[in-house]
């Protein structure tokens, strides 16, 4: 029997913290995690791959995991895609 891979994200997992610089001033970026939590009610709660199926990321696929950032210094906001780690 074959054992099928497993990825997770390294920093909605805590093996990882997110650091990045805003692209327009430099300052640190905060993660609000997963984009695809905030999609309704229950998304918290529906299991990660079936939620990368229906969310228009090509995140399943590429291993990626999609976060909201946002700088607070100026207001940027974007969706960062960290690369996932086999487990």
């Amino acid at each position: 029997m074959n054992k099928q891979e497993s990825y997770a994200c390294p920093v909605c997992n805590g093996f990882d913290n997110f650091l990045a610089n805003c692209p327009d001033c430099g300052a640190p970026l905060a993660d609000f995690g997963r984009i695809f939590d905030f999609f309704a009610d229950y998304s918290p709660y529906r299991p990660i791959d079936d939620l990368k199926m229906t969310d228009g990321w090509f995140d399943l696929a590429t291993h990626k995991c999609p976060h909201q950032v946002y700088c607070p210094q100026c207001g940027y906001q974007d969706v960062h895609m960290i690369g996932e780690m086999l487990i």
